[in-house]
């Protein structure tokens, strides 16, 4: 019988999570769940300097954020936990002395001092850094003799010194390695602790992966794996190195010149749609040229030989262009609803309990500015037109550049125009006649219509004017959706405070 696939990702809790996590994960999920398999989640924790209180909840959270949910786990449990490396200890201390019986690794008590030489004698003949087997040949009685008498040690696999180790990838094929040049990885370090070669083998082979699906930067580490599958004697999984995310400069993503954090994206205000759907255009075609798709989509339709190995640029032009398509598929109510703590921190709402009337007016903001926004953030600080009845008109100001200068001159200079002035005299005419404080979209539009009809001075000249008194602002949202969202009590009210601020005479 073939076996049951089981794929994982395995991240570290050495701070914020990381957006590679989760493009890795993905990438596992949809190969697992394209072969009817599992996806699971282990917390590789060994390294404690690094590790950074409170970042495993983070990893928890951000992935079940991105609905890259994972059948075991830390936090959900699973027939072959401990899934946390920090409580798997005796595990790694009683294989990597079971490899030293089988011959595959041994004791080395080289100290310090001595390593530090050897790197320098090294250095200066031009030769690569590495560990020279100095203790790859004592006997039984030397190593006994030298435990015996408390002399500290680390286990060493022992690296065949001929022959090549091929690994065979499915997506490059093969990628063979001379043995000679690969050093004998430390496997027990002297604290007791295990090193990430040791402890991700051993997991991986108690844990019944069947596929590690990982980035490419894994692939120099990846011939010793391989050589401690076979120094145990057991069948190693198959290895899928997946192309590294990176900067426009075409190097490795990082912090310095991308956002990196899963957190940061949150509240930036990217949906987790948006996310996902980014990510699963990274170096992978989903064919028929569509690139708006599902995570449910993705899992359905992955193959994993769609992956191309040219290295995927982490563009947030494109990421903002995905999340705005997103937006504009999500359920409006929903979407309302994930916008609304973006509004809070505007300002636009004292707290995020909102009423039923301030919802459906919430829900008219929303659907208006997402065709526009590529954010939830973004969306919300659009949306100032909509919230502030009391404004300032713009000043001209030395620093403005030619094309801002222009725009206000425009502006201020419609409130002295006559038809300007008609135009907004005419506007408040319609408003109090109007029978009903609230406008359809169609409604406000054909207000406008009729006044533009009945002025005959042009669009500019007509609705600048107006723009003036409703929001104090050069641009911003259409106007007929302004009158949408406001009504018209509150219209008028902008209206009449704003020729009163300002002695507008009409």
């Amino acid at each position: 019988m073939e076996k049951r696939v089981r794929t994982r990702v395995a991240p570290s809790p050495t701070g914020d999570p990381h957006v590679g996590t989760a493009y890795i994960a993905l990438f596992n999920i949809g190969f697992s769940a394209s072969h009817g398999g599992d996806f699971i989640l282990r917390i590789e924790d060994t390294d404690r300097t690094r590790y950074t209180e409170g970042s495993e909840q983070m990893i928890f959270d951000s992935l079940k954020w991105l609905g890259l949910d994972y059948s075991e786990g830390p936090d959900v449990g699973g027939d072959y936990g401990p899934y946390r490396q920090s409580e798997r200890f005796d595990i790694y201390g009683k294989y990597a002395k079971e490899l030293v019986e089988k011959g595959g690794a041994y004791y080395c008590f080289c100290d310090h001092e001595r390593l530090e030489n050897l790197r320098e004698r090294q250095k200066a003949m031009g030769k690569a850094p590495g560990y020279d087997g100095h203790c790859r040949s004592l006997s039984k009685e030397e190593i006994d003799a030298k435990i015996a008498a408390g002399v500290p040690y680390v286990i060493r696999l022992k690296m065949p010194y001929e022959g090549e180790t091929i690994i065979h990838d499915r997506l490059r094929g093969d990628i063979v390695f001379e043995n000679s040049k690969i050093d004998d990885q430390v496997l027990l370090k002297a604290d007791g602790y295990p090193t990430y070669h040791l402890a991700n083998i051993v997991d991986d082979h108690l844990m019944g992966i069947t596929h590690v699906i990982r980035a490419e930067e894994w692939i120099p580490s990846t011939p010793k794996h391989i050589q401690l599958y076979k120094a145990f004697g057991w069948e190693a999984p198959e290895f899928i190195h997946m192309p590294l995310l990176r900067n426009d400069d075409r190097t490795k993503i990082s912090k310095r010149k991308n956002p990196v954090s899963l957190i940061w994206y949150k509240e930036e205000g990217y949906l987790k749609e948006g996310l996902i759907n980014f990510l699963g255009l990274m170096g992978y075609s989903y064919g028929d040229n569509q690139e708006i798709f599902s995570l449910e989509d993705f899992k359905k339709n992955f193959n994993i030989d769609k992956v191309s190995l040219g290295g995927p640029v982490f563009d947030l032009v494109k990421l903002g262009w995905v999340n705005n398509q997103q937006m504009k598929l999500k359920n409006l109510d929903e979407l309302t609803r994930l916008t609304i703590p973006f509004f809070v921190k505007e300002g636009y709402l004292k707290d995020e309990n909102v009423s039923e009337k301030e919802f459906e007016a919430l829900k008219k903001i929303v659907e208006i500015e997402r065709e526009g926004a590529k954010t939830l953030k973004e969306l919300a600080q659009n949306s100032k037109f909509f919230f502030a009845d009391e404004f300032t008109l713009p000043e001209l100001r030395e620093d403005m550049d030619k094309k801002e200068r222009k725009s206000v001159e425009r502006l201020l200079g419609s409130l002295e125009d006559e038809i300007g002035k008609k135009s907004v005299k005419t506007f408040i005419n319609k408003l109090e006649n109007w029978s009903k404080d609230e406008f359809s979209s169609d409604e406000a539009k054909e207000l406008l219509h009729s006044l533009l009809d009945e002025i005959e001075g042009g669009p500019g000249k007509v609705y600048m004017p107006l723009r003036a008194v409703l929001t104090g602002q050069t641009k911003g949202a259409d106007l007929y959706n302004i009158l949408y969202v406001i009504g018209k009590e509150r219209a008028l009210k902008r209206i009449k405070n704003t020729i009163s601020k300002y002695n507008i005479e009409l």
